[in-house]
């Protein structure tokens, strides 16, 4: 019982000196405060409506009301009229701006915000107190690659599960493992990686500058 009381202190002091680690380099590294290059990303509102034609689409091929079978093809402009807000919102992380890229067989995020919104994991409104205000408010910007997958369908399910497997990771311009995304986000990881859709759809290929959605 004692050895378990300690194997579990343990981990916790790991745990922690880990946590604290990965504060320090987010805060001693200088190369993430700075802004890697960027390239716009532009889109209309027209862009935003044809995205939202073809994601309804999708909702009446799983209701039924839609016999068609052919690939959706999704623009990076339409992507991005209609996902940057989407994703903002939905892991409630402030990017101002946010940008998708197609690249082939990988997605590309790109945003920037205050470090502070970065620090979300359960042991960091301890730290924060203790971590350099100036630093805190100062903008980051993140950039994220990774593979989109799409969850088998479970028999008798109506909804499956997209999901994004992260290769790549940088902070401004330091490069960092996606390892750190986890470690300083914590639960709030998984709105990102991982969001529910139609089960009728069966695979998304993402291809230079689109992406496009296959249906059963």
């Amino acid at each position: 019982m004692k050895l378990g009381c300690l194997g579990c202190l343990t981990l916790i002091v790991v745990g922690l000196v880990v946590i604290v680690g990965a504060a320090g380099f987010f805060f001693l590294s200088s190369n993430i405060f700075e802004a890697p290059q960027v390239t716009p990303t532009t889109f209309t509102r027209s862009d935003g409506h044809v995205a939202q034609q073809k994601f309804h689409e999708v909702v009446l091929r799983q209701s039924g009301r839609s016999t068609r079978r052919d690939p959706i093809v999704l623009t990076e402009r339409e992507a991005n009229a209609f996902l940057a807000h989407h994703l903002a919102e939905s892991a409630r992380l402030p990017f101002d701006p946010l940008m998708v890229r197609f690249a082939k067989g990988e997605i590309e995020i790109q945003g920037r915000t205050a470090a502070r919104n970065l620090l979300r994991s359960p042991i960091f409104p301890y730290l924060i107190p203790y971590l350099p205000s100036k630093n805190l408010d100062q903008p980051v910007w993140v950039s994220v690659r990774g593979r989109v997958l799409v969850e088998p369908t479970p028999p008798g399910s109506t909804r499956t599960y997209g999901k994004i497997e992260f290769t790549e990771l940088s902070l401004g311009k330091q490069p960092v493992g996606p390892w750190l995304l986890y470690l300083l986000l914590g639960q709030s990881t998984a709105s990102l990686r991982r969001w529910p859709m139609p089960g009728v759809v069966t695979a998304v290929e993402i291809e230079e500058a689109r992406a496009i959605i296959r249906t059963n």
